[in-house]
This record gives C-alpha cells, sequence and structure tokens, in this order.
C-alpha cells in the first residue's frame, strides 16, 4: 500500500483552504516580487539619472560663472595695453639692454592709473624671469610649468598684446607654488622677440569679485536638489582647492589623481565600498586660445550611498508589509470560498454516511447549485441501483449458501480404514463455492474406489452438475464393471444431460486393499503423485482420456500401478498448483512434489496437512481463488 501523503490525511475543507491560499500566495509573492524589482529598478536609476543630472548642472554652472569672471577680468585690457606703451619706450629705450631698464621707476610711473599695485616682469626666450620688481620670483623659470610656457612662447614669438585672466601667482621662487594673491597678468612681446615683457596688477576688487561671481551659491544649490551629495571641492590645474562644500570633509586631495585628470581631459570615478560612498571627477575645458594660462577646473562630487540604502529598504518595508495584508486577506478569502464549496460536499458526506450505515431508505438532500444538483440526482440514482443489487445480492447469498450446502451434503462423512493403507482427505472450500469432490466407494470387500473431481463452473449450477457426476459414478462404478467401462458409461449419461459449457474432470481409481494393485483412469484431470519408497522416484499419472462430459461415447485407457510400503499416492485439484500468492506467484507442481517428497515418512494425515501448510504459507494473505481438495493414501505394510 503506498504511503498516503500528509494533505490526504486533511479535510476536504483544509486542503481546499490550503490549495487556495498556497495560489495566492505564489501569485502575492510573484506579483510584489515582480513589483519590487521594479520599484528597486526606478529608484536605483532615478538615483543614477539624479547624479548625472547633478554633474551636468554644475559643469554648466561652472562654466556660467567663468564667463562672467572673464568678463570682468577683460575690463582691465584695454587700460593696460595702454600702460603696455610707456613699457614698450623704455625698452626701446634700452636699445636691448634689460640692466639699462629701471623698472621701478617704470612701475611708478604706470601705477597711478591703477586702483592697485601693479609689478613688471621681463621673462627672456627660456622663460626665465630676467627682471622683476617682485624680488621674490627673480629668476624663477617657467619651464617647470610646460602647458604655460608654451603660451608665453607662443606670445613672445607673436606681435600683438596678450591679457591674461586674474590667476594665482608663484608664491616665490623657492617654494614654486601657484597659490599666491590674485593677479591681473598682462604680456606684450618685445619687437626684437627677445623677451617677454609682463605686467601683473594686484587690486582689492579680485577677491570681493569673485565671492560674487564664485561657486559658492552653486554648490549649495546643487546640494539642496541631491540628498546623496556628501561634499563638492574644486581644484584648479595647479591643484589649488577652489571651493570645499558638505560634511566629512577628505583629509587631503589625491594630486597625482587629478593631475592625471587634467593630463587626460576626462571624467574619473573612484568608489569606496568601505566607506559607502562614490567620488565622481568632472573635468571642467575652460582653456581659451588667446590667454596663457589655463583656467580649467576639476570638481570633484562625494556622493554618499546612505540615501539610496534608505530608499530602498523603505521599499522592501512597503512591500513586504503589502504582500503580508494581502496574504492574510487571501487566507480569510480563501476561507470563505472553502467553507463555501465544502458546506454542500459536507452535507453530501453526512447523508451518503447515513446511507452507508444502512439506511438505503434515506435520500440525499437538495443541493443550492446546478453542479451539486447532479451529484445529488446521481447517487440517489446509485442508492436506487444498490437496493436493487443488494436484493440481487441476497439472492445470490441464498444460492451460494445452498450451492455449498449441496457441496458438502455429497463429500464423504467416514473415511475408509484398512490394516495396510491409510487413507485422509480435505476440502477447503473458496468464497465462492465451486465443483470440487472426492468420494470413496466400497466395490467388494478387497476393492475400495477412490474419486476427485472438478466441476467447471461456479454456484448452483457447478454443485447440482457435481451432484450428477457424482450419483451416476457411483451407481455405475457399484455394478462392478471394469475402470474403462465405468468412466465410458458414466460419460456417454454425463454429456447426455450437460448444458452447454459444462465438464468436470476426474481421476478414478480402484485399490486392491490385499495386493495394492491400482487400476485408474484420468479424465482430463490434474495428473496425482506416485511416490514409490523402493524406487525413491516420484512419478505423475498422466491423462487416459478427454474431460468427461464434452462429448458422449469417448474411449478411455486404463492405467496400472501397485502401492508397497512406503508408496504415497497424492490425489489433487487445481486449487492447490494454482493457488497464487500477494506477488501474483503460483504454487505450481514443483512446490507440491517438493512438499510430498519431503513428507514421504509422515503419515497420511500428517503428509496432507504439510502439503495444505505449504500451500498456505506460499499465499500468505492473498485470498483463495478456488476450492482446494486432497486425498493421500498411503501403504503401511
Amino acid at each position: 500500500m503506498a504511503a498516503s501523503s500528509p494533505l490526504s490525511r486533511l479535510s476536504l475543507r483544509s486542503s481546499l483552504i490550503l490549495c487556495i491560499t498556497a495560489i495566492i500566495l505564489i501569485v502575492i509573492m510573484f506579483l510584489m516580487a515582480a513589483a519590487y524589482a521594479q520599484a528597486y529598478s526606478w529608484t536605483v536609476q532615478q538615483d543614477h539619472e539624479q547624479a548625472l543630472f547633478t554633474e551636468m548642472y554644475l559643469e554648466e554652472s561652472i562654466l556660467l560663472a567663468d564667463r562672467g569672471l572673464s568678463l570682468y577680468d577683460s575690463t582691465l585690457d584695454s587700460r593696460m595695453e595702454e600702460a603696455f606703451l610707456g613699457y614698450l619706450s623704455a625698452y626701446h629705450a634700452s636699445e636691448g639692454d634689460i640692466s639699462r631698464i629701471d623698472l621701478p621707476a617704470i612701475r611708478d610711473a604706470l601705477d597711478s592709473g591703477f586702483r592697485g599695485q601693479l609689478d613688471l616682469y621681463i621673462i627672456n626666450e627660456s622663460g626665465v624671469i630676467v627682471a622683476s620688481t617682485v624680488p621674490g620670483v627673480m629668476y624663477l623659470d617657467f619651464k617647470n610649468y610646460p602647458e604655460f610656457f608654451r603660451s608665453i612662447t607662443r606670445i613672445r614669438e607673436g606681435d600683438e598684446f596678450v591679457a591674461d585672466r586674474v590667476v594665482r601667482s608663484v608664491v616665490n621662487t623657492t617654494e614654486g607654488t601657484v597659490s599666491g594673491q590674485l593677479r591681473k597678468f598682462a604680456f606684450y612681446p618685445t619687437p626684437d622677440h627677445r623677451y617677454l615683457l609682463e605686467m601683473g596688477l594686484v587690486m582689492e576688487g579680485f577677491e570681493n569679485q569673485r565671492s560674487e561671481l564664485s561657486y559658492v551659491e552653486v554648490t549649495r544649490r546643487i546640494q539642496e536638489m541631491n540628498p546623496s551629495i556628501e561634499l563638492i571641492r574644486i581644484f584648479d590645474v595647479n591643484g589649488n582647492l577652489l571651493l570645499e562644500r558638505g560634511v566629512n570633509p577628505h583629509t587631503g586631495a589625491n594630486q597625482t589623481f587629478i593631475g592625471e585628470i587634467f593630463s587626460t581631459g576626462k571624467d574619473a570615478e573612484i568608489l569606496e565600498q568601505d566607506r559607502n560612498r562614490r567620488l565622481h571627477y568632472i573635468y571642467v575645458d575652460l582653456r581659451e586660445s588667446s590667454t596663457a594660462s589655463d583656467m580649467s577646473l576639476v570638481a570633484e562630487i562625494t556622493y554618499t550611498q546612505e540615501p539610496l540604502r534608505k530608499a530602498l529598504s523603505q521599499i522592501l518595508l512597503y512591500y513586504t508589509l503589502i504582500g503580508f495584508i494581502a496574504i492574510v486577506m487571501g487566507i480569510v478569502m480563501a476561507y470563505v470560498i472553502a467553507r463555501f464549496l465544502t458546506t454542500p460536499i459536507t452535507e453530501i458526506l453526512e447523508d451518503v454516511s447515513r446511507i452507508a450505515q444502512g439506511d438505503l431508505g434515506h435520500t440525499i438532500r437538495s443541493m443550492p447549485n446546478p453542479e451539486f444538483r447532479r451529484l445529488e440526482e446521481s447517487i440517489n440514482l446509485m442508492i436506487g441501483k444498490i437496493q436493487q443489487f443488494s436484493r440481487e445480492i441476497e439472492r445470490e447469498k441464498a444460492e451460494i449458501r445452498i450451492a455449498a450446502e449441496i457441496q458438502r451434503t455429497f463429500l464423504p462423512r467416514e473415511i475408509p480404514e484398512s490394516e495396510r493403507f491409510e487413507v485422509a482427505a480435505m476440502n477447503i472450500p473458496a468464497q465462492e463455492v465451486g465443483g470440487d469432490f472426492y468420494d470413496f466407494i466400497p466395490l467388494n470387500e478387497r476393492s475400495l474406489g477412490l474419486v476427485i473431481a472438478d466441476v467447471a463452473g461456479k454456484g448452483i449450477p457447478a454443485a447440482l452438475f457435481m451432484a450428477l457426476s457424482r450419483s451416476i459414478l457411483r451407481a455405475i462404478a457399484t455394478a462392478d464393471q471394469r475402470v474403462e467401462e465405468t468412466i465410458e458409461e458414466s460419460n456417454s449419461l454425463i454429456a447426455a444431460d450437460a448444458a452447454a459449457g459444462m465438464f468436470v474432470t476426474l481421476f478414478y481409481c480402484t485399490l486392491d486393499k490385499e495386493t495394492g494393485e491400482v487400476s485408474y483412469v484420468n479424465a482430463g484431470h490434474n495428473p496425482p503423485l506416485h511416490y514409490s519408497q523402493k524406487e525413491k522416484r516420484l512419478r505423475t499419472l498422466l491423462p487416459t482420456g478427454m474431460a468427461m462430459g464434452v462429448m458422449p461415447d469417448l474411449s478411455y485407457s486404463v492405467g496400472h500401478l501397485t502401492l508397497e510400503t512406503g508408496d504415497i499416492l497424492v490425489l489433487y485439484t487445481d486449487g492447490v498448483t494454482e493457488a497464487f500468492n500477494q506477488n501474483d506467484e503460483e504454487f505450481g507442481e514443483g512446490r507440491l512434489m517438493d512438499a510430498a517428497v519431503s513428507s514421504r515418512g509422515m503419515s497420511a494425515g500428517e503428509i496432507l496437512d504439510t502439503i495444505y501448510r505449504k500451500v498456505t504459507e506460499f499465499t500468505g494473505g492473498a485470498m483463495q481463488s478456488d476450492d482446494i481438495t486432497l486425498v493421500v493414501v498411503r501403504c503401511r505394510r
């Protein structure tokens, strides 16, 4: 028997609730997972797009601010170009000998035209400041600043005035850092292109103006727009930190990394997984061919992943809560649906249980919907048929009882006794009455007739045919005829009265109780077993003719044998050899022979019991499908 599943042990309502809940759970989980995945993807995409917008906005804001600064820086260009006239005149007067030029005097003469401090510089072909009103930068070599050196070389080799932007100046020659005061520089090449004359103007307005046009307000607005921004820093080409706004500032800038960005002119990014943040670097190209200094900047934006993580956590919590509520509602709905569907079934089960207990007059109550009404009609129709079948079964049971009584009536009440031979017999009927029988016919004082037969069919017809066959055979056998004549005449009479398909297999023999001689006819019956103690050999008594009742006027041959001391004769029906076990295997003649040989030293009754025990052990719990009939004859001496 197959093991029952846990679900099969539940009631229908519980099983239905479980199944509907499982379906709802699967659907809800699938929908929630799909919705969560979509929301997750959308949130991440929004965060990415916001970062892109932030970076684009910052770059455009820097460009716009630089345009404003450029306009302010250019307001001094014309005045500085006019000032160069006096500077060039001094160079002409020196006839190219810069040692004859009095730079402080020229500065003092020109300084009155500016609201600030004016300084003068002379740069030779090698890019070295060889004269200046600022002693600290004397002999500063601009080849240490390759981009700037190329720009001033281009200007020196030209013929035009060039105004630079307001930029940071070099502090001094020793340090070489471009982090000094803000100065407005302008350049004019000498006519012989040997030198480049330079002016540097320092004004208080430079700092104030850059505060008004600076990037502070821009970065403030950007941080308000994007809460993921932790820090914004802006660097110039010299690595100077122009602006730092935000929380958790870094300990310092990676000047090498920033320098690489200026060199490549490409944006870059650094992921700090341990700190849960991302650093994005934007290169803003502010180079102008008309100026000497590169005004390009690098903006560093530090993004923290904390707002995104919180947003994703809130989404997960939201969908988990929605899913939980949906599951609870689904369970309630499953219970309501299951109750609605199973209530009629429960009522039907109650009615069917009442009918099963024997109340066949009870009918199924009316059901509310068409499907259950059809079930109601079908069950009520089935009850009617059950009532009809019950009546038929009762008639069949009565018939079986009659047939069984007929069968028991015609079996011998006593087993014949003899000093030389002992006889044992049994008949175990199956659940259905068959037509097996055995008989002992006293022929005279010395001879005994032994019969074992199996009538085709079941029930009363088989029982009546068995009674007919036994009566005819017994009547003819007692007339003291030969064995073959007894069977031939009996066959003709049986065939004359047999209905279509009725026949009987039969083994009939006469036993001389003094000599042990046996004469037999096997009319299509299972071959009996003869064990010879003298020869230590078992042989079968094969059929000597057809089954009786098939057709009249049949001839039968006779077989002969002699039972000596220790010999055994085993007569049986097919209920023995065709007994099946639970694996649908039959007992067979081989096992019967083994049982007979193994018990040869026992009495006839013990041999009979041994064979039957072997059969029952073999079949186990399998149902007996046919009558088991056995007759054992053993020669004592």
